[in-house]
This record gives C-alpha cells, structure tokens and sequence, in this order.
C-alpha cells in the first residue's frame, strides 16, 4: 500500500493529520495564561512542584490547576507490573541505555529535518546542547527509575512540566510568527506536533530493539515489551494519542520505517545541532579521545546513512569493526556455533561502552550553566550502582 511502511496503519494520511496536531488539554490553560500575562504562573509549576504529594501553589490559575488534576492519573491500561519490569531493566542496563540515548536517540531526532526546526528555534546550539542533555538525563533519571510513576513518584511531575514547556513552545513560536512571518513555515505542521512527539518517543524507546542490540546486549522480549509499555504510558502522560502509541516491537519498527522515510533528510539545523551535541560530549568525557569514542558510536548505533546526514565525522573504527565483524561472524556462527555476540567485534563495543558511559554520565554532575553547577539529581542506590559520585 502506498504510503505504508511494515504496518498499513502507519499511512502518510495518517501522519500528514498528525503533523496538524498539538496538545489541546496543554495548549488551552497555557495560551490562556500567557495571553493574560500570567507568565509567572507558569514559572511557578515549572520550578516549583517536584512530586506529586507537594502542594500544588495557592496562586496557580484555576485552568492551570485543572491540567495539574487532569494529566497526573496514569491510564487506565498501565501494567504497573510492566513498568516497575522496564525501569529495573533502566537501573541494571543504565549505562548502556545512556550511551543509547546520548550517541543514538538524540541525534537521530536532529535527523527529522522538519522536527528539529522548533528544536534549533528554541535553542542557540551550544549554551543549548549543555541544558538539553541535562534536561534529558534528568527526565530519564526522574521517569525511568523504579518508583518514578509511583503515585507519588517525581516523574509525573516531570512529564507535566515537560508538556507544559511544549504547550508554552507551540504559543511562543505561534505569537513571534506572526510579528515575524516567516519564522515558522506552515509546511513544518504545528510546532511539537503529534508525529514529531511519537517520533521522539520511539528516539527513546526503541533503544531495546536496536541500539542495545548493537552493543551486544540482547533484551528478552519480555523485558522489551515492558520497556515499550512503560515509554507508551510515559507518551501518554506527555500528550501524545493513543492512536500513535505502538503495540509491540515489529509496530514501533514499522513507524520508525515511515518516519525516517518521510522526515530524515539533510538540514543544516540538524546539523548545527548534532555538531553542538558532538562538542559538548567531548567536554563531557575529557577521558577519551573524540575520534576513538563518540563519531564511531554514533556511527554504529545509528548507521552511516544516518550519520552522513548529520556530518558526524567519519570513523576508520567502524570502517574496521564492521570488516572485523564480516570475517568474524562467518567463523563465530557457523564454525563455532556461538552468539554473535562473542565475536570481537561486539566484544570490543562492549569493553569500551561501560568506561565511556560511566564518564558520560559523570559528565552530567560536572556541566554548568552560568557559572553554577547543574542540578542534576540522581537516587543514592543508582549513583552507587553506576558508580557515581553524587
């Protein structure tokens, strides 16, 4: 069927309608409350509410309050059982899933040239890049540790602000467009649309299909199907339509498939943006040679096709490893009958992936913003489990 990737259901009708969508049940109270000039107000459940059993502030608009009331719930087909499964997978694979995020999650959302044009809009690339991975990390810390959508878990409270910040996003470009027109072309779709957020939202957990394959760590399905489950429940809480949640592993590939067939292409804020990540994760892992690291890690989790997209510069270790593997493989599988896994090739990823992702996360402690340092908050029994000083 044109249009249709591995799934039918994930058309180009489909997904041009999603393009059109934001988020009603943010967009409303948000609009509303920065056209009355309550910017305050908004500040206020940004910097002040941090778990769900503080008090919600006495001078929060009602409409505010009413969002605050609505999005905390869970839905109604969340499998707690499913969630505390996948964010014990986080804590046992935190590292491997960090190097995931970093080096493949990341840039392949500055990949979707349409998508990351509110992204380059709302940021200047190196100030930029220091406060979105922070923020990032400290997302996954808050909605993927066990307990972080517990009913009084710190990652609801962060999916509400996250969905607040987008609604605000969406208002602001919207308002400058039109005392700048031109700022934002219609041909975008809304600003943080519905397929730019599903999108995201597969950059993220589809890691356990993929990415972590590539580092040699097989997730039992299981364990992925859980992970899927968990990244579903925290889209919901996020805004996105249950419509554009995925039912499985084989359903997610299929909308990564269309995705990347209809968004990623070339764009120099792509680029700008993945050249400002490359940068800052260099400083972040001052231990390791750029060229032995980050380029060929990049490169291997997310493709060449991919990288070359993004200039990510290109790396004789994977040119090497892949040639290793080829050979390798022949010998591991049929001669030997081992795992892939056991060839030298997955076992050279392996050995550089824990240092490199203990640094990377370290890093995270050390970024500052305005000569102060980052708060960047981590539980006590991930901090020692990972190895980290707090």
């Amino acid at each position: 069927m044109a249009g249709a990737s591995r799934s039918s259901r994930w058309t180009d009708a489909l997904l041009d309608r999603m393009r059109e969508l934001g988020d009603p049940v943010a967009d409303a109270p948000v609009a509303a409350a920065l056209e009355r000039g309550d910017v305050d107000a908004v500040n206020a459940i940004m910097h002040t509410l941090v778990r769900t059993d503080q008090p919600v502030p006495d001078q929060l608009p009602d409409d505010i309050g009413a969002y605050l009331a609505e999005t905390l719930p869970l839905p109604e087909w969340a499998d707690m059982r499913k969630i505390k499964r996948a964010q014990q997978l986080f804590e046992t694979w935190g590292l491997q899933i960090a190097i995931c995020l970093f080096c493949a999650s990341l840039p392949s959302s500055y990949a979707a040239a349409d998508g990351v044009k509110v992204l380059y809009l709302t940021a200047r690339l190196d100030t930029d890049a220091r406060r979105r991975v922070m923020e990032t990390g400290q997302f996954l810390i808050d909605v993927l540790t066990v307990g972080g959508l517990d009913e009084n878990g710190k990652g609801r409270r962060t999916i509400q602000r996250v969905r607040l910040m987008h609604a605000a996003v969406r208002h602001l470009i919207k308002a400058r467009n039109e005392q700048q027109p031109g700022l934002w072309d219609p041909n975008w779709g809304t600003p943080i649309n519905q397929e730019d957020l599903a999108g995201t939202l597969l950059a993220f957990s589809y890691v356990v299909a993929d990415p972590m394959r590539r580092l040699g760590v097989r997730v039992p399905a299981k364990d992925a199907d859980a992970y899927l489950h968990l990244w579903n429940v925290i889209g919901h809480l996020l805004g996105v339509r249950d419509e554009l949640l995925v039912r499985g592993i084989s359903d997610a590939a299929a909308l990564v498939d269309a995705i990347r067939r209809r968004q990623f292409r070339a764009s120099p804020e792509g680029q700008d943006m993945t050249d400002a990540l490359l940068n800052l994760l260099d400083e972040m892992t001052p231990f390791h040679r750029f060229d032995d690291t980050i380029p060929p890690l990049i490169r291997h989790l997310i493709g060449d096709e991919t990288s070359d997209l993004l200039l990510v510069p290109k790396s004789d270790l994977v040119d090497d490893l892949g040639r290793l593997q080829r050979i390798a493989k022949w010998f591991f599988v049929h001669v030997f009958g081992r795992s892939e896994r056991d060839s030298p090739r997955y076992q050279l990823v392996s050995r550089m992936v824990r240092p490199f992702g203990h640094d990377l996360l370290h890093g995270l402690f050390r970024l500052e913003r305005g000569g102060e340092r980052a708060p960047f908050d981590i539980p006590k029994h991930l901090a020692r489990s990972w190895e980290l000083s707090a």
